[in-house]
């Protein structure tokens, strides 16, 4: 779809060649530790002289899951953006926009010849960069332990079934594959929090900010915000709270 098409200018992230590594984040990223272990895998990549190789580590990242559009009951295991390392190239950045015009994509299926069915996101960047990295270069990757990087303190399901009906962890007793929560992670194993799930602490709402990792990102969130103020005299000191009635008290530029 046409409306799609703006998305996929992340893609020039990868001509971007006068870096050793560039990190796309979404605009409800939040990193709360350091991220060394991530960017070391793409500068300190002893293949990495060779541009483009598929010997090289092109991108780091951990996965998420999200639920499938005809079946929300099962998910698809993706890419997940909202904080995604890359190796700068422009001869993997041609690769991409080749394989771009080229790969297959289903209405049912999604993208590629194994297709993880519709998600939101399937469309845009997140799922042509899942199909890129799943099958056509699949070991350009390092994938990341989504508990630290990516966090989303969502709960995580009694069962995850992911692409093909394939079951990734079971938490019944006597399952073996048991289902890693990464809701329940202490907030100093997370480097990176994803608040897609929380919902974005100036949207000022949502259950899920009452307690847990959620509760842990909206003060930490909040506490930055406060600190900016403090940091840059020419805003205005913030006196109780930054949500009132579920209104989002802006920061403002203090008059003299």
């Amino acid at each position: 779809a046409s409306d799609r098409l703006p998305d996929f200018a992340r893609l020039h992230a990868y001509q971007l060649e006068e870096y050793d590594a560039v990190v796309m984040v979404d605009f409800d990223t939040l990193v709360l530790g350091s991220v060394d272990e991530a960017l070391d895998l793409i500068v300190g990549d002893k293949n990495g002289g060779a541009s483009g190789s598929s010997s090289s580590v092109s991108a780091v990242f951990s996965w998420e899951h999200v639920p499938l559009m005809s079946h929300p009951e099962a998910k698809a295991s993706v890419i997940n953006l909202s904080f995604f390392v890359l190796r700068p190239s422009k001869d993997m950045y041609e690769l991409l926009v080749a394989t771009l015009k080229k790969a297959p994509f289903s209405a049912t299926r999604g993208w590629g010849s194994t297709g993880r069915g519709a998600f939101p996101g399937w469309m845009t960047t997140q799922g042509f960069l899942t199909y890129f990295y799943d099958e056509v270069r699949n070991g350009a990757k390092v994938e990341m332990n989504q508990c630290a990087f990516g966090n989303t303190a969502e709960p995580s399901p009694s069962k995850l079934i992911t692409n093909g009906g394939t079951v990734d962890c079971d938490s019944s007793p006597d399952a073996s594959n048991q289902c890693n929560d990464c809701s329940k992670t202490t907030p100093d194993e997370v480097r990176v929090a994803d608040l897609s799930y929380c919902l974005a602490p100036w949207e000022c709402g949502g259950d899920n900010l009452m307690s847990g990792l959620c509760r842990q990102y909206n003060k930490k969130w909040f506490g930055g915000r406060l600190q900016m103020e403090d940091v840059h005299p020419q805003l205005q000191k913030t006196i109780g709270k930054l949500c009132i009635d579920g209104q989002y008290q802006p920061m403002v530029v203090a008059e003299h």
